[in-house]
């Protein structure tokens, strides 16, 4: 009897074994050619990793140069409040000096602030232009200062006179009721002692014994104006001159404040104004020849 493998296919361990490796390569090659997909926060993980490595990196260095490395402007500030904390004189408070009777008029304005990066009585102390001859020698060098005092009460105590127009206390020899009427024509002077000028206060006498007082733009365009126009007579005619009309800080306070009120027009003529009481000096020449001079 013949042999079974004598009817066996010709190496058929061979053909199976190639099969198999055929397909384990076409397996292998699929898997190559389709990878499996990631989910997607891992994704925008991969996306961000680099950026956040930087920014972390960036801070770290950071804080590297301001921690290690010595900051000189650092340093100057931690001195002067140092020093600030241990003088004495650190609490105390300061003072600018002031020109004697230096007026007190504080426009006080809802949308401007006349006096900008400066207070308004730094603007009336400003001193007189730059290459001015007047330094050396003005309507003041032959003249002697009167003064009112620092209050009311002293005011009255030296015979001082309120003026609504300079609405500061002056003396005698310095007043002038002419221009006074004048101003007054305008009929915008009257005080009011709130700000939105809802409490009418009732005359001159009760304007003047008060710290302030509010008028309107108006009223503050015809002090400006009725001043200079009595300026110009002082000086014209060599008269007595008052310290608020020998300054220079209120003539330019009150050209500047003149050009303002035309950038707002009509609109500007209704806005509180703040009217501080004051005390002024009166210069009154050694040489004069006018009567009551």
């Amino acid at each position: 009897m013949a042999n079974d493998n004598d009817n066996q296919p010709f190496l058929p361990k061979y053909r199976d074994t190639d099969d198999e490796a055929n397909r384990t390569n076409s397996e292998d090659s699929s898997r190559l050619q389709f990878p499996s997909e990631k989910s997607p926060s891992r994704r925008r993980w991969n996306c961000l990793s680099p950026y956040i490595s930087h920014t972390l990196v960036f801070i770290l260095t950071s804080l590297l140069w301001i921690f290690l490395i010595p900051n000189p402007r650092l340093a100057r500030a931690a001195q002067q409040c140092s020093a600030s904390q241990t003088s004495p004189s650190a609490s105390m408070p300061t003072s600018t000096p002031t020109m004697v009777g230096m007026p007190k008029h504080s426009p006080v304005m809802a949308t401007h602030n006349h006096g900008g990066a400066h207070s308004l009585a730094d603007q009336l102390a400003a001193p007189l232009p730059g290459g001015s001859r007047g330094v050396a020698h003005n309507i003041t060098s032959d003249a002697t200062l009167i003064k009112c005092g620092g209050s009311t009460e002293e005011a009255k105590a030296n015979g001082c006179h309120y003026d609504i127009l300079l609405n500061h206390w002056v003396p005698e020899q310095c007043r002038d009721q002419e221009w006074v009427d004048e101003y007054k024509e305008d009929e915008t002077w009257t005080g009011f002692a709130d700000e939105a000028r809802t409490e009418r206060i009732q005359g001159i006498d009760a304007m003047s014994n008060r710290d302030h007082y509010f008028t309107s733009t108006r009223d503050h365009v015809n002090h400006c104006v009725q001043l200079w126009k009595k300026q110009f007579l002082m000086l014209y005619e060599e008269r007595n001159i008052d310290t608020i009309s020998a300054s220079w800080g209120h003539t330019e306070h009150c050209s500047q404040f003149l050009l303002d009120v035309t950038d707002k027009f009509q609109d500007f003529y209704d806005e509180p104004i703040l009217v501080q009481v004051g005390w002024a000096g009166c210069y009154v020449r050694d040489n004069h020849t006018h009567a009551g001079m």
